[in-house]
């Protein structure tokens, strides 16, 4: 029971973290993170949509924010890392969520600001998507106003699978309206989509792959064709020796320094210089 119990901590501590971000890093657009675990301590990655309210001026900010995970969430040695949304922030559910309570905040009408979402994720490539508003809209009574495009997944193991899901919240006035933003991504698979293969397209690619394992086999021939006896003072005694420490053809020799030449038996500094002129010609003959 002592390793479920670490595993439900653990992953406490994970959602705890991924708030207490989300809280610190609002404006900047926050779109998600990870944790590792390293040799080196723990690593975070965050996805952000402007990086540089995060970093801050000589990066004050994101040392700022490393001291305070660490005291906070006993986290051994963290090690934050920015990452950019970039284009890939119209397709991020999160910080699509976040802009659009954002825009409720500043005053937009709920539904030009779900209209406006949706046709942007949309137009970056998504399959689908569905944003949710609810909370007192026009009146004092609460209600749920939902935009939906294109093909969205409400349940199921293919919902989880295909379906990237973002919440946030708009605090206005009359009260405190929840943001939900689902977006079906462009290179979402779903389980009914099929591809027919003619039986030309198939002989292809047979082919193809014919002529791959010919071009490998003519690369090992060409391998052991450059065997070890065909440098100059390489004799049988030596190759036994070189075989010892793993080496059988000259690709395995090449990597070898002059220092390491001369340390092996029968090889003195003289013929390890002559091998190493050898093994260069015979490498640019064989490319």
């Amino acid at each position: 029971m002592a390793l479920e119990k670490k595993f439900v901590r653990e992953n406490v501590k994970k959602l705890m973290i991924k708030e207490y971000l989300r809280e610190r890093i609002a404006g900047a657009g926050f779109g998600g993170m990870d944790i590792q675990r390293t040799p080196m301590g723990t690593r975070i990655s965050i996805l952000v949509e402007r990086p540089g309210l995060v970093i801050g001026r000589g990066g004050s900010n994101i040392a700022k924010l490393t001291e305070e995970i660490k005291e906070k969430f006993d986290v051994d040695n963290p090690q934050i890392e920015i990452m950019e949304a970039g284009d890939r922030s119209a397709l991020n559910a999160q910080i699509m969520a976040e802009k659009l309570a954002e825009a409720l905040e500043r005053g937009w009408h709920f539904r030009r600001a779900g209209h406006s979402t949706v046709r942007r994720i949309m137009e970056a490539g998504a399959k689908g998507c569905q944003v949710i508003i609810s909370g007192k809209l026009t009146g004092e009574r609460h209600r749920t106003e939902k935009f939906t495009q294109g093909h969205v997944k409400y349940c199921g193991e293919v919902a989880k699978e295909v379906m990237d899901e973002g919440f946030a919240i708009a605090k206005l006035k009359p009260g405190v309206i929840g943001v939900k933003v689902r977006i079906m991504k462009p290179d979402a698979k779903l389980p009914d989509e099929i591809s027919i293969v003619s039986p030309e397209a198939e002989k292809e690619e047979e082919e193809k792959a014919k002529e791959e394992i010919k071009e490998e086999k003519v690369e090992e021939e060409k391998k052991e064709e450059t065997k070890l006896t065909d440098l100059k003072g390489v004799g049988e005694s030596i190759v036994k020796e070189l075989e010892k420490i793993g080496i059988k053809s000259i690709e395995d020799l090449k990597d070898m320094s002059i220092e390491e030449l001369e340390k092996i038996k029968g090889i003195g500094k003289k013929t390890a210089k002559e091998i190493k002129e050898q093994l260069k010609k015979i490498l640019k003959e064989v490319e």
